[in-house]
C-alpha cells in the first residue's frame, strides 16, 4: 500500500501544477489605433504590446499580410495571447485605414 502512495501523491501534485498553468492561459481582443509599430511590438492609444514569434497578421480584406503592411493611423483589432501575466500579440487583424 505505501508504494502507492507516493507515486498517487506525485501524480496528483504534478495534475495540478498542470492545470494551474493551463488556467492562466487565454486570449483577449482589443481594438484601437496604432500609435507606433515596429517588427517586434505594437503601440495602440492605450499600451504597448510585444508580438509573439508567430504573429499572424491579416488585412482588410482578412487575407494574411506583414507587419510592414501596417501604418500609424492604422484602426486594427488585436488578438492578445496571455500567459502566465504576459500579454502578447497572437494577431493583428486591419479593420480600416486612416481617413483624411
Amino acid at each position: 500500500m505505501k508504494t502507492l502512495i507516493k507515486p498517487l501523491i506525485v501524480s496528483l501534485l504534478l495534475l495540478t501544477s498542470l492545470m494551474a498553468t493551463a488556467e492562466s492561459v487565454y486570449y483577449v481582443s482589443q481594438e484601437g489605433k496604432i500609435a507606433e509599430i515596429t517588427t517586434k511590438a505594437i503601440r495602440l492609444d492605450d499600451g504597448f504590446y510585444p508580438f509573439m514569434p508567430t504573429l499572424k497578421v491579416l488585412d482588410l480584406k482578412g487575407e494574411p499580410a506583414s507587419v510592414s503592411s501596417l501604418s500609424k493611423g492604422d484602426f486594427v483589432k488585436i488578438t492578445l495571447l496571455n500567459f502566465d501575466r504576459k500579454e502578447r500579440v497572437d494577431t493583428i487583424q486591419q479593420m480600416a485605414k486612416p481617413t483624411e
